[in-house]
């Protein structure tokens, strides 16, 4: 989920070239591949041109992911 969270927020940033979100989400060709794959095979994500972008469905995975990163974050704030 990590990975997947990291992608999505790469492409969100304006990092949509293949080899340049590859890098900047810190993965090795084959790892980025399955990944970007299935983001787009799920809809998440659109090659336009050469490159990504957030489908409608991938923006609100990002809202959604972020809203879980707060609960814990939070709940773990709370514990100290």
């Amino acid at each position: 989920m990590e990975i997947i969270f990291e992608i999505l927020k790469n492409v969100e940033d304006g990092i949509g070239a293949k080899t340049r979100l590859m890098y900047a989400s810190n993965l090795d060709w084959r790892n980025f591949s399955r990944y970007i794959s299935f983001l787009e095979e799920e809809g998440f994500v659109v090659c336009s041109g050469d490159s990504y972008k957030l489908t409608e469905k991938g923006k609100l995975l990002l809202q959604k992911m972020r809203e879980v990163a707060e609960l814990f974050s939070s709940q773990a704030a709370l514990k100290i």
